[in-house]
Order: structure tokens, then sequence, then C-alpha cells
């Protein structure tokens, strides 16, 4: 009796698992979608980093500030910046000072020289008046090899004199010239300790506080500037149905019951090894009211659509495009496919049965 029952109940489960299901074709818009997910960006958001080593002295703005090109945004302290700056000042007024015209060596310099030409006139009179005299005897040799001796060292002594002068001039304009290229580089060095935007947008983040030891490039906070974008990351099997202008649904975290319409804008050439996807922009056709820089998003991108199209449901299709109908395997031609619906080209009609087998 036990028999009986069991192979009763196993015909009964046989004939259920046999059991078919029949369906018509039927007309339907139909798209075909990429899923994406991403986040909102700015087109040229950047980093503020410290290109030098201090203390957070000063923070000048706040998260949602809007700041021009230079605005100042954070300094830095440093005693030791400061000595080296006031050190290459009080050197090149220094270095301005001694190359000036009223440098005490200058002075000197220029009087000796200027009373090194006096004597050389002088001895240069005497000298051509000897010549003559000697030629009359009027004097004897040993006095005129005297003058002409004492003539020679004036010309000798001023031209020592001349040389001093170009030397010292030249030492002075060399001095002066790298005291400016030190203060010029400390100046530069300070410059680092203010720490200003580079171009128009605003403060999205800061991530350090008053008093902080900030070290040479450690990130201090993050600027939004430029457009607002869509960052979308597309997976490898899908990025070759990626193209620009496609229409892309986008649902934000922040707008949970609203979905917005955008269009692909750009679409990167490489693989993004940290996200381990392909990553594409896109541009909002209207953008919401308020939008936060990170957002969180999903996005359907629109590859392909048909309208009225004669559909059967995906599952229904099996290996080379067969399916059954009334109990007969038959080829057909396929179109648009979604994980849902597919398209049939050629094959079936609206009053086609057609029959899933239930396993």
């Amino acid at each position: 009796m036990i028999s009986r029952l069991l192979l009763l109940s196993l015909i009964t489960l046989f004939m259920s698992c046999s059991k078919t299901e029949s369906i018509n074709p039927e007309r339907k818009d139909i798209i075909d979608v990429v899923f994406a997910s991403g986040n909102i960006s700015n087109s040229d958001s950047y980093t503020i980093t410290s290109n030098t080593e201090g203390f957070l002295n000063e923070i000048y703005v706040k998260e949602g500030d809007a700041v021009s090109m230079n605005t100042e945004l954070f300094s830095l302290s440093s005693d030791v910046q400061n000595a080296n700056l006031n050190t290459a000042q009080i050197n090149y007024s220094d270095a301005q000072f001694k190359a000036s015209k009223d440098s005490p060596q200058m002075i000197q310099l220029k009087t000796e020289i200027s009373q090194a030409e006096m004597q050389l006139s002088i001895d240069e009179k005497n000298y051509q008046r000897y010549q003559k005299l000697v030629k009359t005897n009027a004097i004897s040799q040993v006095e005129f090899e005297k003058t002409k001796l004492q003539y020679e060292g004036s010309k000798n002594n001023l031209s020592i004199l001349k040389s001093s002068l170009k030397d010292l001039e030249n030492s002075v304009e060399v001095n002066l010239k790298n005291s400016r290229n030190q203060l010029t580089i400390q100046q530069e060095n300070s410059a680092d300790y203010l720490i200003r935007s580079k171009e128009n947008g605003t403060v999205l983040s800061i991530y350090k506080e008053k008093g902080d030891l900030i070290k040479r490039g450690e990130s201090i906070g993050k600027i939004g500037a430029g457009n607002t974008v869509i960052v979308l990351y597309v997976a490898e099997e899908d990025i070759n149905s990626i193209q620009l202008n496609q229409e892309v649904k986008v649902a934000l975290n922040t707008y949970p019951d609203s979905t917005f319409d955008a269009k692909i804008s750009k679409i990167y050439p490489a693989f993004d090894l940290q996200e381990q996807s392909f990553m594409v922009e896109a541009q909002f056709v209207q953008s919401p009211k308020r939008l936060f820089d990170g957002t969180q998003l999903q996005a359907n991108i629109i590859i392909a659509k048909k309208q009225n199209a004669l559909v059967i449901p995906s599952e229904y299709i099996s290996g080379s495009n067969t399916v059954m109908v009334n109990g007969d395997a038959t080829q057909i031609k396929t179109g648009l496919k979604t994980n849902e619906w597919t398209e049939v080209l050629e094959g079936l009609t609206e009053s086609s049965s057609i029959q899933l087998l239930k396993k």
C-alpha cells in the first residue's frame, strides 16, 4: 500500500513539473540600460596641500564659503622661517648700501683715485719738463731718471686704484645679486606659509584644526571648482556600450523619491584600478536645486530603446534563440534584449502561443 501511494505521488509530481504555461507575444516600448553607481563631483576640484611644515596658525575660511583666486585660506607659523627671512632682508639691505655710491669703501677708493690723478698730473708735468732739461744738460741724468720713476709709479698707482674700484664694484654687485636671490627665495618660502586658493570655487572640507602640526605635502582641505559633474563607474563588460550623449536616469541618495535626466559627457580612456571599473562623466539636463559634493547615486544609462516592439519574456528563450511554440521548438530572430524582455524580429506573431517548461 505504501509503495502504491509513493508511486502515485511520483507520477503526480512528474505531471506537475511537466506542465507548461502558454503566453502570447505582445507589443511594448522597451529600453536596454547599463547600471552604474557613482557620485556628484566638481570638474576642477582640488586638494589644498602644504608645501612646507609648520603649525596651523590661522584658518580664514569655513566649509561652504565661496572663494576667488588667491583668497587667503590658511597660515602656518614658523619661527625658523621668520628668522631666515629677517636675516635675508638684513643681508640684502647691507648689500644695497655697500653697492651704493655713498658706501665707505666706494668713497675711500674714489678719493684715493682723485688724489692719484692729481699726483699723476703733477708728476707728468715734471717728467715732461725734465725731459727738456736733460737734453740741455740743465739737470743730471740721475735726476731725470728719478722724475721718470716718479711719473711711472704714479701712473701704475692710478691704474691699480682704478682696477680695485672696478673689482669692488663687481664684488658688491655680485653680493647684491646673491643677497637679492636669497631674499626672493626666503620670501617665496614664507609665501608657502600663507596658503591661498588656486581658483574660484567653494570650500568643501577642512581637515585640520587651528594649532595642528602640518607636514609638507599634507592635505589641509578641499576646494570644489568648475562645473558640477556626475561621476559614474561602469563595469568592464558594459563599457563598449557607452557612447557620448546617451541618456542617463539618475537617482540621488539626497532625493530618494526623484530621478533626474542627464547625458554622457565624457568617457575616460583608462581603467580605474582603485574603483576596478571604467569611469565616465555625465551632465544634468536640468540640475537639482541643491547638490552636495560626494553625494552617492545610482544611474541607468540608456544604450538602446524601441517603441511598439514585439516582445516575449527573455526567460522563454533557450539557447540558439529557440522557443517552444505549441510544443514544437521554433527558431526565432531577436533584436533588442533586456534582462526582462527580448524583441522578436522574425519567427513569431502576436497570436503565437509559446510555452515555458517549468522544472
